[in-house]
């Protein structure tokens, strides 16, 4: 019986050289290779995986506050050039370095729970939906750590937020209603009611009036929840109160936690200020 046999053929080339001709012969492939000579042949997938390979060398980063800070940025990166698979893989990572004693211990509590509501917003844009709720409630648990109850507030329009997109009004309104009590806490009068009416205009916003109501009777002068109220449901008067920078007004209230103001292109985050 005859058998088959594959015969693989190589490309011949003939090249003239001094008079006489040398036989040059190149394997299969030949078209695809490239000199050796230490410069980088990019294409999409070799970028890819060594972007992964930064990645699990991120992890290796002594420093807790750099690492995470790498972790968030790789990830974000990974998501930008449409590796989400990549990018969960590289978050879920940066949810390790989070939960760390290292990370209890070094980090401050901006730079914690600002972490964790990154890993939820960069989650939400890689499509992992359970990462972004186990960060997002990993957020509210660091804050409710703190012993201040004014401090606390400083998180909670932070969280609240990122709570609505994961959740939906409900769950936001749930966190500012809670917070109402803390606001006592706050000694300044000026920072004092700023928080309450930011906490009663997210409230209104999210259809909560029941809740925005309680909120302001935190405050125990009528007269100023009366005005205010009213200056709240005139918008010619809010715009204006923005405009002059009335700090007890409608000034924002809270410590930014998005992971654009805090850790994107930066190489450690942007939480000393406390």
């Amino acid at each position: 019986m005859l058998r088959r046999r594959k015969v693989w053929f190589s490309v011949v080339m003939l090249v003239l050289a001094g008079g006489g001709a040398v036989l040059m012969v190149f394997p299969p492939g030949c078209a695809e290779m490239h000199p050796v000579n230490g410069q980088l042949d990019v294409t999409n997938d070799r970028s890819q995986r060594i972007m992964a390979l930064a990645a699990e060398e991120a992890a290796a980063i002594p420093d807790i506050d750099a690492r995470l800070t790498r972790q968030l940025n790789l990830a974000d990166v990974q998501i930008q050039r449409g590796w989400p698979v990549d990018a969960r893989v590289t978050l879920a990572a940066a949810r390790g370095t989070l939960q760390t004693k290292v990370a209890a211990q070094q980090l401050n509590d901006h730079a914690r729970i600002s972490g964790w509501i990154s890993v939820s917003q960069l989650a939400r844009q890689a499509k992992d939906l359970a990462l972004a709720i186990t960060a997002c409630d990993s957020a509210a648990v660091a804050m409710m750590a703190i012993e201040d109850p004014a401090k606390r507030c400083q998180y909670v329009m932070g969280i609240g937020n990122e709570l609505q997109y994961l959740k939906g009004k409900p769950a936001a309104a749930a966190l500012l209603a809670q917070a109402a009590p803390w606001t006592k806490s706050i000694d300044n009068v000026p920072t004092r009611r700023a928080a309450t009416v930011a906490f009663a205009c997210a409230l209104f916003t999210l259809d909560d009036f029941d809740d925005a109501k309680a909120m302001f009777r935190q405050d125990d002068d009528a007269a100023w929840r009366s005005q205010m109220l009213q200056t709240l449901a005139s918008p010619a008067e809010v715009t204006n109160l923005r405009q002059i920078g009335a700090a007890s007004a409608v000034a924002p209230f809270g410590k930014d936690l998005n992971y654009r103001t805090i850790f994107q292109n930066q190489t450690n985050s942007q939480t000393s200020k406390e």
